[in-house]
């Protein structure tokens, strides 16, 4: 995939708002006539100190969901966690991981948040914009907002608002378990963002994509800090 370096990478809190205010201003949100082919989903896994981050990407067909590609990148964390300003702390390595993937994705699926955020742009909008794909953000909590209680049966959902502005779903995928949080990011609008994340259910709480994007972020971090460990008992 490739990426558009849109902006030097931040070194300061105030700097990185700057970036994302600007960021922000290139958001376009409208739904796409066709379906998507291959969508590719983006999850995270911490290492053991928490200093070392491993991004994985798994493509998969749509809506058939076959797995067609896999690929990851680890590295170290460079900026400092900070909420509302997650891309900066892990877009570097995601964006590696990112333009690794050799087939060409007609949507991308980020674990994390689109419009529904404090400046309204989050990861997933900043992924979209760098990467000019159709981009959802899909994640596990609220990171701001508001929406009215959710029933707990499957289907169920409620809308997020950020100051009377509907900026997302948040919605029940499975009976009795947390709601997922949808937002459109890029080029995508609210409509279409569930509507491919409801078709990629397999009955867990995240879509399937996602979910195997998740299992192999953490498989291959066990497997590095495995391999880790060997070379530090040899020495």
């Amino acid at each position: 995939m490739e990426y558009r370096k849109l902006h030097d990478w931040p070194t300061t809190k105030a700097e990185a708002s700057a970036i994302q205010e600007e960021m922000a201003g290139r958001i376009e949100l409208h739904a796409n006539a066709e379906s998507p082919g291959l969508i590719a989903a983006v999850d995270t896994a911490y290492g053991n100190n928490a200093e070392t981050l491993f991004a994985s990407v798994v493509v998969t067909t749509f809506p058939e969901i076959e797995v067609v590609e896999h690929t990851y990148h680890y590295g170290p964390l460079n900026f400092p966690y900070i909420p509302g300003l997650y891309y900066f702390h892990e877009g570097p390595i995601i964006i590696e991981a990112l333009t690794k993937v050799e087939s060409d994705p007609d949507l991308i699926i980020v674990h994390g948040h689109g419009l529904a955020h404090p400046r309204r742009c989050g990861m997933a909008c900043s992924l979209g914009i760098a990467f000019d794909k159709p981009t959802i953000g899909c994640a596990r909590k609220l990171l701001t907002g508001y929406h009215r209680p959710v029933g707990e049966t499957k289907g169920s959902c409620q809308p997020i608002t950020i100051r009377s502005q509907e900026v997302g779903l948040a919605y029940r995928s499975k009976d009795n378990v947390k709601p997922i949080f949808i937002s459109p990011a890029y080029k995508c609008d609210l409509d279409q963002a569930k509507e491919i994340i409801v078709q990629n259910l397999r009955g867990f709480r995240l879509p399937e994509p996602l979910r195997l994007a998740h299992l192999f972020a953490n498989k291959m971090r066990r497997q590095i800090e495995k391999k880790g460990t060997r070379k530090a008992k040899v020495k």
